[in-house]
């Protein structure tokens, strides 16, 4: 027998089957509910947190400010009219929104869709591709007319302080109209006009 309990040693090395089988099977459907207070308690804490609307618009900026410095910068080099280099860089501006960017930040986010809010294009088909690249277009020319009107060079830093505040300001308003039509909707369900 093992020490302090009342079954034998051979019994308690047994493989509880039911258990394993249990674990494997698991899923969101199966799968008890755990309150949210619990999942917290059981959470990596630490004394210093960032919070998530910093991270996120750091990896904004940053992806902005790298497509800068290897597209314009980079390819200027070689793409020596002006209108061309804004096109190509809106389509590997649209591809890294797309495959990098919005993929980082479903990565980051703590519960399902928490940081929807803070993409233009939500999907992840083949359909949300082709509009992150037609939003980089209109993000790019905004970027661009802006660096017109103050006849500078672009540079990475400030393009992707540029790139990140005109696609937050995109990303405010369609958050805005999303939730007028939502109210809208909500209203017409109720009966109500």
């Amino acid at each position: 027998m093992a020490k302090g309990s009342k079954e034998p040693a051979s019994d308690y090395y047994k493989l509880k089957t039911k258990a394993v089988d249990d674990l494997v099977s698991a899923n969101r459907e199966n799968s008890p509910k755990v309150s949210e207070a619990e999942l917290r308690r059981y959470a990596r804490r630490s004394g210093f947190r960032i919070p998530m609307w910093l991270k996120v618009l750091f990896v904004k900026f940053w992806f902005a400010g790298a497509v800068c410095y290897f597209c314009v910068w980079g390819l200027g080099l070689y793409i020596a009219d002006s209108l061309d280099l804004l096109f190509v860089t809106s389509i590997i501006m649209g591809f890294v929104t797309d495959i990098l960017t919005n993929n980082l930040l479903r990565f980051m986010e703590e519960t399902p869709g928490e940081n929807g809010k803070w993409m233009f294009v939500v999907k992840r088909r083949f359909l949300s591709l082709v509009l992150n690249v037609v939003y980089a277009f209109v993000l790019m020319f905004s970027v661009a007319a802006f660096y017109s009107l103050i006849k500078q060079g672009m540079e990475p830093v400030f393009f992707g302080l540029l790139y990140m505040g005109f696609d937050l300001i995109l990303v405010w308003m369609k958050n805005i109209l999303k939730g007028i039509f939502s109210d809208a909707k909500r209203k017409v369900d109720e009966g109500g006009v």
